[in-house]
């Protein structure tokens, strides 16, 4: 019978065809565009204030100076040769170098320099431990840093894979292996691998100097320390010329797939599965690794190795079958370097052409009039390695930050002049509409601020038009700033009254600095062959897409991909996460749980929450489900569809690993319906160097908050918090959401009067911003050096944010001071998942013994461990086992910060209406900031509105009768006192 879903592929399928048979491929080319004009620059626009950037001080100091002569040999001193350092307990002398333990520390060493002049600086040194993070370092000449890339040069790790062939489940799916640590030592002469891995060049003037290396991130073995002359890498002609051997033509080709890397710098370098046509090999419709990078190869500064080998010395070219649809109308720039060095010049920005049918096509390496270079190869084994370059883009990047800086400066004096500190995306703020401003007496340069503007970001544009296919979506939002500054120029009286222009416009181009630098590619294979040798087809043509479109067809018929076992016996397992932690998930309960206990597990993924609803609903419901936010377990305990996890065998010890603040969400009428898997936290996170510049600290109470805002205000700054999180307020000052039975709303209290008007109050009297898209990019700019913020944001700045590592930290969040015991009450929130058992499962008892081992500190430290090594530090694991979390890779110096605000984790518990609380106390802070309504009156109709949803609630929970007497009251666990947070 030819069912609707057969008739609905066979749709999909016609429809892919005609887009097959009608879509056009691009061809590649080499961009010659305008390199646009170079800016003009002097202190007053260093993007730091203080500090140049690398490029800043070539244009300005840097220009001034030669490159050193060649050296008979390197200057080189030992690491155990150190001058001075921090802290003798950060460093060990071994016969193998110096161990560098993690934490704030720095050593000295002196280096005798002969002549003036320009020098690279390297240090040979070796991992030091498992962890998966760069080593960082800041380089100090003489106690100061040149360029702000000083305080922040990053070392990379050596990872390899576990070996090939991969192994397979029972599926016959690869399983992903993980990357391990390789500690061997590596020769790195120092580079701005955010930009480039061209290295740094150093001043030195002649005689003896102090470099001192500051500890900024991870620990090291440290072997020596090096200066030498800058090295001179020359260009393709002048290579080739001393070629010892002749072209010949021959039919050698070797090709090696890309997945098969014989090393890497980065554990988020991840292999991929893809079904395309003519990919290699073909997955046959299953989860096999054929193709390496993408998104998870983007990052300047990242590298991966292939071992090449060829059968006789003499002169090859080299290619790549790559795909490179993720950077709209540009293209991806790569390095390319053979046996750890780059051949020529050439290969120091090899482009790969985006292309618009999103496929694959091959590059061989050539010239830009596409004449294949030759490389000399000796018999034997070769290493090459690919990696990322940003250095074509880092110019336009920090032209961007250039302009915001200019922007921001602008706006700034724009909003002394008239008062008006009220940021806003969509008005004007409160201005006097009715004054002329006449902002040309009191900012007498500001026609010649918009022109300097304007005409910087429209060089920008026009260079970034050379680096592009057509005009790319970062050239477009370039060209609308500049023509809105333009315009700006002709109405500079009515500016006052349009300063939302101001923050869209940062807005929009601050979004861009997010991934400018980012270069993903991705890789089928690579090859080397003699000149003349044939090589496989590698774009397929619209037959072959068609087919491989009717075979993949095909597969979804024949291959089951729930991959489900047979076994009656099996628990089945619903997780409302990404499939790469669905399949982690499986492989460790195949590998310990099922061995331990006997039990098998079924582990699918729910792409969609509600399925977890309907299928209950449908009576096809799992045993267990995992991933499950806590709003949700709330809601199908007061439905009777979850089991009562108080009944179960060990529950009481099981308990113990998690903070009561987050128990407490589970609970519902006297029983506990859910252990906690992640747990969210909030954290203050701040710019050391922004702040120290200010003279300010970080704050440890809400007035300390107050105290510093005026400093920050005037100076161009602003504090960040979320205008909807009201829970910390009310904690902070001794307030309940609920009253004890649960039967009404706890905000008619003075205490939670106070917090009502403390929150409110952030955004009237102190007037913090109300509204800001991303915070992540305003603290990365600098404009938000303070705010209080979660655990995704603190993990986004971790490893999205390399160019200001080394100058933010975190704290605990600001609290109310309680004058009785002197302790200050830091309560916060935030957003828990968790595994839950199904009541209508029959398998409550097998599935009980999986959540205990699941949320077991074994697990969660395994699991934690598994999927940061294997998908790199973005997957970093926030288990809600409170040991478990103190022993995952968090950085030392902040592990302490967050174990602190753990210990005040207090999160709003379930009860039958509660949903409208929140909904209730929102609109009551829209009424007061942005109404002017009376605080009091407004907190009052929200109590109303709530005690009137929750008992129309409480009649349908059977809680209450048809006329409102009580027949059941529930119980609210109380949290009186801060739980632990201790480091193991």
């Amino acid at each position: 019978m030819l069912t609707p879903l057969f008739w609905k592929r066979i749709a999909c399928l016609m429809i892919l065809s005609s887009l097959l048979l009608f879509g056009g491929v691009p061809p590649y080319t080499m961009a010659d565009g305008p390199a646009g004009p170079a800016p003009v620059l002097t202190e007053k626009d260093y993007i730091n204030g203080k500090l140049p950037t690398y490029l800043e001080w070539q244009a300005t100091k840097g220009k001034s100076f030669s490159d050193a002569a060649a050296l008979p040999e390197r200057i080189s001193v030992d690491a155990s040769a150190y001058t001075a350092v921090s802290d003798e307990t950060h460093f060990s002398k071994t016969d193998n170098g110096l161990l560098w333990k993690d934490g704030e520390s720095w050593v000295d060493y002196q280096l005798t320099i002969p002549e003036d002049g320009l020098y690279n600086l390297g240090v040979v040194y070796e991992s030091a431990d498992d962890a998966v993070t760069d080593i960082i370092r800041g380089v100090y000449i003489d106690g100061e840093l040149p360029f702000l890339e000083a305080d922040n040069i990053r070392l990379k790790h050596k990872f390899v894979y576990q070996g090939y062939p991969l192994k397979r489940d029972e599926f016959g799916n690869d399983i992903l292996p993980q990357s391990t640590i390789v500690k061997e030592q590596q020769d790195v002469r120092l580079a701005d691998y955010t930009a480039d891995i061209t290295p740094l060049k150093w001043y030195f003037t002649k005689g003896a100097h102090t470099v001192r290396l500051m500890n900024q991130q991870s620990a090291m073995l440290l072997k020596s320390l090096y200066a030498d002359a800058p090295l001179q890498i020359p260009v393709y002609a002048e290579v080739a010329s001393d070629y010892r051997a002749t072209a010949q033509n021959g039919d050698f080709v070797q090709l090696v797939e890309a997945e098969k890397m014989s090393a890497k710098s980065n554990t988020s370098i991840q292999l991929q599965s893809v079904s395309d046509a003519l990919i290699s090999p073909d997955p046959e419709g299953l989860i096999h690794y054929n193709a390496m990078g993408g998104e998870q190869f983007r990052i300047s500064g990242q590298w991966a190795e292939w071992e090449i080998e060829v059968p006789e010395t003499g002169l090859y070219e080299l290619g790549f079958k790559f795909k490179q649809a993720f950077l709209n109308n540009t293209y991806t720039n790569e390095s390319i370097m053979i046996d750890g060095q780059t051949p020529f010049k050439e290969m120091l920005d090899v482009q790969f052409a985006y292309s618009k049918s999103w496929g694959w096509a091959g590059k061989s390496l050539a010239d830009k009039q596409g004449k294949p270079f030759l490389f000399e190869l000796t018999k034997g084994k070769h290493i090459v390695r690919i990696s990322p370059t940003a250095a074509p883009m880092k110019p336009i990047y920090e032209g961007l930050l250039r302009n915001l800086n200019r922007i921001s400066a602008l706006e700034q004096r724009i909003r002394k002049v008239t008062g008006n500190y009220e940021r806003s995306y969509t008005s004007g703020g409160n201005v006097d509409l009715n004054r002329d401003w006449q902002l040309e007496k009191y900012i007498p340069d500001i026609d010649e601020r918009l022109t300097e503007i304007e005409s910087d970001l429209t060089g920008l544009a026009d260079r970034l038009s050379g680096l592009t296919i057509g005009e790319s979506d970062v050239e477009s939002s370039f060209r609308a700033a500049a023509y809105e500054f333009n315009n700006m120029k002709s109405r500079i009286r009515q500016i006052p009254s349009e300063l939302q222009l101001f923050a869209t416009t940062q807005q929009k181009l601050s979004s861009w600095a997010f991934r400018m630098l980012d270069q993903p590619l991705m890789l089928d294979y690579l090859w080397v062959s003699q000149p003349g040798a044939e090589l496989p087809q590698m774009a397929p043509n619209m037959w072959q897409k068609l087919g491989n479109t009717a075979v993949n067809f095909y597969r979804s018929f024949v291959i089951d991909y729930n991959f489900t076992r047979d076994d009656p016996k099996a628990i089945d397992v619903w997780v409302n996460r990404g499939r790469n932690y669905v399949r982690l998930i499986q492989q460790l309960a195949d590998e310990t749980f099922t061995p331990e206990t006997g039990i098998h597990v079924n582990v699918n993924i729910v792409p969609d929450p509600n399925m977890l609803i309907l299928g209950n609903l449908a009576g096809e419901q799992p045993d267990a489900a995992l991933g499950v936010d806590g709003g949700v377990v709330g809601d199908f305990a007061m439905r009777g569809a979850l089991a009562d996890l108080t009944k179960m065998p060990g529950y009481n010890d099981a308990i113990q690993a998690f903070n009561p603040g987050a128990m407490r969400v589970f609970h519902y009428d006297g029983a506990n319906y859910a252990l906690p898997e992640t747990q969210n936290f909030k954290i203050m996170m701040y710019r050391t160097d922004i702040l120290d510049e200010l003279g300010l600290k970080p704050p440890q109470t809400w007035e300390d908050v107050y105290t510093m805002l005026p400093t920050l205000q005037q100076s161009g700054h602003e504090f960040f918090y979320t205008p909807a999180d009201y829970l910390s307020f009310l904690y902070q000052n001794g307030a309940e959401l609920y009253s004890k039975d649960g039967l009404v709303s706890g905000l008619d209290t003075d205490e939670a009067f106070k917090g009502f008007k403390q929150w409110t109050q952030l955004f009237t009297l102190f007037q913090l911003p109300k509204e800001v898209p991303s915070f992540f990019n305003h603290f990365r700019l600098g404009d938000m050096p303070i705010g209080i913020t979660d655990f995704n944001t603190y993990l986004l700045t971790q490893v999205a944010a390399p160019e200001i590592a080394g100058k933010w930290q975190i704290a605990p969040i600001p609290g109310n001071l309680d004058e009785k015991s002197g302790t200050i009450l830091r309560w916060a929130g935030g957003p828990l998942q968790a595994g839950i058992i199904y009541e209508k499962s029959e398998k409550q008892e097998l599935a009980w013994k999986f959540l205990q081992w699941w949320t077991s500190e074994k697990t969660q430290v395994r699991f934690g461990n598994d999927i940061e090594a294997i998908y790199g530090p973005e997957y970093r694991w926030n288990s809600a086992n409170m040991n478990a979390f103190a022993k995952l890779p968090w950085p030392r110096s902040q592990l302490s910060a967050i174990l602190e605000q753990w210990k005040w984790y207090k999160e709003a518990p379930n009860v039958p209406g509660g949903y409208f609380t929140a909904r209730q106390l929102v609109f009551a802070w829209q009424n007061v900031v942005a109404a002017n309504a009376v605080p009091r009156e407004e907190l009052d109709k929200a109590i109303i509105a709530i005690n009137q949803e929750m008992a129309r609630k409480q009649v349908e929970f059977k809680m209450r009768d048809s006329v409102g007497k009580v027949l059941h009251p529930i119980d609210i666990p109380d949290v009186p006192s801060p739980g632990k947070g201790e480091e193991p």
